[in-house]
């Protein structure tokens, strides 16, 4: 089972590392989408400004404010459509708006939590210089520019936008017949994540790919993953049916340490809930 060169194409995704010293996988939102998200979101907070603005105007003329009262009315139209509004909306939705409902994406932590109060508070106040008073322009160049297309009020708050992955449904996979002999006495090692997604999504998809194309990405699969597993697998194990093989230990490994860790935990539980010379 030879491996075959096959000519990828991979795109990494943004990875973070959080203060647990776990591996985030976070793309970041494009500025593009960003923008038109927040095109979005404009069309809205200017409807707020508006229908605002003409409950203002039918109070002056009806109720006669005097001038000094009716600019100070408008400036704080102004703050609860342009900064409160957004404000509350993204803290009430953790991380949403209706623009970037539309596009998916979300407001998050830098290590990929949710954000509270305050770091909306920052993302809206820091709006109000490098979104309003620039139109824009500030905003979307540190978007362009940063490596993690964050604007300064995402610097400043510590938090990022980023794109939301759609939900995908793998169903369980079984294992082949045939390799169920050598799987029963073969060691096999962790394989990378990186590698060990490349061949999930590879057996979920493999029937959208052309059958040449096919067998020659699985055989690619096939000759990584067999450098942590041994003794290899016979050469009439297809390489797709080796994949779901070698995935199948894997898995099956994982849930046996976790269903022992539960079983661990419950001991040392009931250890601690116990009468002490049952008394």
């Amino acid at each position: 089972m030879s491996e075959l060169p096959v000519n990828v194409q991979r795109i990494s995704d943004e990875s973070f590392i959080s203060g647990e010293g776990v591996k985030l996988d976070l793309k970041p939102a494009s500025p593009f989408v960003r923008a038109a998200a927040f095109l979005i979101d404009l069309t809205l907070y200017v409807g707020a400004f508006f229908v605002l603005f003409c409950i203002l105007v039918t109070v002056t003329f009806d109720q006669g404010l005097p001038q000094t009262l009716v600019r100070a009315i408008f400036v704080i139209i102004i703050f609860l459509s342009f900064v409160v509004l957004p404000f509350v909306i993204e803290v009430f939705t953790h991380g949403y708006s209706l623009g970037k409902w539309a596009f998916n994406l979300k407001v998050v932590r830098r290590d990929g939590g949710i954000i509270t109060a305050r770091h909306s508070f920052v993302r809206a106040m820091t709006a109000i210089v490098e979104t309003y008073m620039f139109l824009g322009l500030l905003s979307f160049m540190s978007t362009v520019f940063s490596p993690r297309a964050t604007r300064l009020g995402d610097i400043a708050a510590g938090t990022m936008v980023i794109q939301v992955p759609e939900a995908v449904f793998y169903p369980p996979l079984v294992m082949p017949p045939d390799c169920a002999e050598w799987a029963s006495h073969a060691q096999v090692l962790p394989i990378p994540d990186e590698l060990h997604f490349e061949c999930m999504n590879f057996l979920h998809n493999n029937r959208q790919i052309l059958d040449q194309l096919r067998l020659s990405i699985a055989m690619s699969l096939a000759g990584r993953v067999s450098a942590f597993v041994s003794p290899k697998p016979p050469t009439s194990i297809h390489p797709e049916r080796f994949l779901a093989a070698v995935l199948v230990v894997l898995r099956d490994r994982e849930y046996a340490k976790e269903l022992k860790r539960q079983d661990i935990l419950e001991t040392r539980r009931q250890q601690v809930e116990a009468v002490p010379f049952e008394v």
